[in-house]
């Protein structure tokens, strides 16, 4: 009696044709927008927003910044543009640029915590709305505050990769309610500060996730990429649909589209390919030309010195207290006295 064996066809993965559909269903509408509103003739007047997402998307899709991160200095201190139009400029972009790069992350299976993501999103969407309507920051520190988040991201990666003496992780080592509660909260400071400048959100959930917890930065930096694409899309939504405030914004975003859907993508893939000591580099280069060109052009009086010092010492007392509840919670989860579920 013969046997005959049975051939099993593998399944088709169709997350691989996820990313090409959608880019090619956005490249398609956009060029239909643009021919029939004779839009073409944008990219003569407003190139610069093109050229500047050209390396800004590459940053979103690559770090923990955000394209806001380089789209809101160029804007406000080369451009002279006012700091309200490169903020909404900033979620509008993210919107498309940094939701592409998460479904490069999908596709290319990268890894990302879902429950960060959930709860820090659940926050922010709060944080948002009160960023945006209630809690507006005044001029001029929205420019200072952001310049200060930025260095204060790039002194937490710092430490967390260079002195401290703890291996990285690659799963939350404590979730629970409290855990939960508190990156919802996260999520509400970090989305009125995205309200104001376009981006933090993202990197406020970076700063707690390696220091306090110790996660691996190549996990950690697509799981906030995914958080500011999410919370980019709510501001998007509030001031395109809500607010109806957009004006001018919508010619940088018009010229600056077709550059990030593709540049923050490709920013993913060298992210989830590049070595980690290489992405820091990377990382904090960006954030010591910031720091360097907001002292450089950036006016400062005694109240601006002020805030940027009790900020300062602020963020250095919240980065012991991380520090700290690291060493304790790892040991702690080790003698098995935390709960993690």
């Amino acid at each position: 009696m013969t046997k005959t064996a049975a051939v099993q066809a593998e399944p088709v993965d169709l997350r691989k044709y996820l990313y090409p559909t959608m880019i090619t269903l956005i490249y398609i509408v956009w060029a239909v927008y643009m021919t029939s509103s004779n839009s073409w003739g944008l990219f003569h007047e407003y190139w610069p927003a093109s050229l500047t997402m050209a390396f800004g998307s590459f940053v979103a899709g690559t770090t923990a910044e955000g394209g806001a991160a380089v789209a809101f200095p160029v804007f406000t201190k080369v451009l002279h543009i006012p700091s309200f139009e490169a903020c909404i400029f900033g979620l509008m972009i993210q919107s498309f640029g940094m939701t592409m790069a998460s479904v490069m992350i999908y596709v290319r299976r990268i890894k990302f915590l879902p429950g960060v993501v959930t709860w820090v999103t659940l926050g922010g969407i709060l944080g948002m709305v009160l960023g945006t309507y209630y809690l507006p920051i005044p001029n001029p520190y929205p420019k200072i505050l952001f310049t200060f988040v930025a260095t204060a991201f790039g002194i937490a990666v710092y430490i967390s990769r260079w002195r401290l003496n703890l291996p990285p992780v690659e799963e939350m080592p404590v979730w629970n309610g409290r855990t939960k509660l508190m990156f919802a909260l996260i999520g509400v400071v970090g989305g009125i500060f995205s309200a104001n400048v376009g981006s933090g959100i993202n990197m406020l959930a970076f700063i707690v996730l390696t220091l306090a917890y110790g996660i691996n930065e190549k996990i950690s930096t697509p799981t906030t990429i995914i958080i500011m694409a999410l919370n980019s899309i709510v501001g998007f939504f509030l001031h395109a649909v809500v607010s109806q405030d957009i004006g001018i914004v919508w010619n940088y975003w018009l010229v600056a589209v077709p550059v990030v859907i593709i540049g923050a993508p490709l920013g993913a893939i060298v992210m989830g390919k590049a070595k980690r000591d290489h992405l820091l580099v990377f990382l904090l280069t960006l954030i010591s030309i910031e720091l360097a060109t907001t002292l450089w052009l950036v006016p400062f009086d005694g109240e601006a010195i002020l805030v940027t010092v009790l900020s300062l010492l602020g963020s250095a007392i919240a980065f012991i207290a991380m520090i700290r509840f690291r060493r304790t919670s790892l040991t702690n989860i080790k003698m098995g006295n935390i709960n993690i579920h």
